[in-house]
């Protein structure tokens, strides 16, 4: 039986606060930073980060901008605006939490001498920004995001749970266009040829992130221009969940366990192999 050792420690990196959660012995296998959904923080995403410390890792995650101890108003709200003004809203916040994490990591690393793999993971807007961040940082080896999409734009984007009901997104600030332009995936693709690991679960229901996007992102990747002929590239793993919707797909308690077990599960340091074609869906259960 697994024993949970996992010891958390809630501090602050400038004005961002951080939680920390690594086991009681042992030098930890490497870093791993789990993000937020939109509306979440980083206190909820305590199990998550204890599963992956006792996998051996260091777990840390933070409060996005405008979230947990930065929120500026209460979550239901932030969520109400994010809705009403998508891009104006969600572009600085999922910007600003890369550059967080960025800063954090940088942190992490010299805080507790880690020189090992980095691993990054996510659900929803933290899949988003995991995504992200390994577009802009190569540091990072692996990631696992759920219902997320490397495509800010969102295309086809709908209410949550009512598909029939398109979201108008608006336009974006100064602030937002700036770091969509620097940190969108899809707008950098090429960043992502390299040693990388990439898994994408998506609900073929889920209309408020569509999957089109993880699988126009796993051929832009599968498709190696001369820039990237004898380098080292990615694998991208795109698993279509059966008729689940996005709430469906946050709130599945076995697709979390299987994108983290997957996370950890794998040394990062691997023969070097291109992208390959989508895998099978997963069978989370007989629901999936």
């Amino acid at each position: 039986m697994e024993v949970d050792l996992a010891q958390t420690i809630v501090t602050a990196v400038g004005e961002v606060p951080v939680r920390v959660v690594g086991a009681h012995a042992g030098s930890p296998r490497g870093l791993v930073v789990w993000l937020p959904p939109l509306g979440g923080s980083a206190a909820g995403c305590e199990q998550a980060l204890r599963r992956l410390a006792c996998a051996g890792f260091l777990a840390v995650s933070i409060d996005p901008p405008r979230h947990g101890m930065r929120a500026d108003r209460p979550s239901g709200d932030l969520f109400a605006e994010v809705m009403e003004h998508f891009r104006a809203t969600m572009w600085p916040i999922l910007g600003g939490t890369v550059l967080d994490a960025m800063a954090v990591l940088d942190w992490a690393v010299e805080r507790f001498g880690i020189p090992g793999p980095i691993l990054a993971g996510g659900i929803s807007m933290g899949g988003d920004a995991a995504l992200a961040l390994a577009g802009a940082d190569r540091r990072i080896l692996r990631v696992a995001a759920i219902a997320a999409t490397p495509d800010w734009t969102r295309p086809a984007m709908t209410l949550i749970g009512q598909p029939e009901r398109p979201i108008d997104q608006g336009e974006g600030s100064v602030t937002g266009s700036w770091l969509r332009s620097r940190l969108d995936p899809l707008l950098h693709t090429d960043r992502y040829r390299r040693r990388l690991d990439l898994r994408l679960d998506v609900g073929t229901r889920d209309s408020h992130v569509p999957g089109e996007a993880a699988h126009r992102f796993a051929s832009e990747l599968r498709s190696t221009g001369p820039e990237g002929q004898g380098r080292p590239g990615p694998r991208i793993d795109v698993l279509d969940h059966q008729g689940l919707d996005h709430s469906e797909m946050c709130h599945r308690h076995q697709i979390l366990i299987e994108a983290i077990d997957w996370l950890v599960g794998r040394s990062p340091d691997r023969s070097p192999r291109r992208a390959g074609p989508p895998t099978a869906p997963v069978r989370s259960d007989s629901r999936t």
